[in-house]
């Protein structure tokens, strides 16, 4: 289809942003697809597990390790959708209209989490409060922006 719009000179000009893509990523087989898919989401899940493991330290006033752990894990667990559709798709799904609050969301709700754990000017006393508050909108932002899908 390609060879005929280019034939009849119809042919869309690519943006900078497509060509960069197109250059980055290679073409990948389905079972090259499926497997990083399952590798990336795996590594997002045990990670996220791994965080779990560090709440104690998140109640005793160490929050980074617990907040690293979870944010990673999710952003792996996204991530892996690159590999099914594809990263230059899967970004473009990510800022399609119906998609770009949702997308937006999230990233800010990623953006302040990390803001609270290491902004010093928080009191300790009302800084695990505030972490467990933003992880858990966190989480429905993640939610939110994979349902949207």
């Amino acid at each position: 289809m390609n060879a005929v719009r280019k034939a009849v000179g119809i042919e869309k000009k690519q943006t900078v942003t497509d060509q960069i893509l197109d250059e980055s990523c290679p073409k990948l087989s389905y079972n090259q697809r499926l497997t990083g898919y399952v590798l990336c989401m795996s590594v997002g899940f045990l990670l996220t597990i791994g965080s779990l493991v560090r709440i104690k330290q998140l109640l005793h006033g160490d929050p980074a390790p617990f907040v690293i752990y979870f944010t990673f894990g999710n952003l792996c667990a996204i991530a892996s959708c690159f590999f099914l559709s594809g990263p230059k798709s899967h970004c473009k799904k990510m800022v399609d209209p119906t998609r770009r609050i949702a997308t937006a969301f999230y990233l800010i709700t990623i953006f302040f989490t990390f803001f609270v754990v290491f902004y010093d000017k928080i009191p300790d006393d009302g800084r695990v409060g505030i972490i467990i508050l933003c992880v858990f909108v966190q989480w429905i932002a993640m939610l939110w922006y994979t349902i949207s899908f």
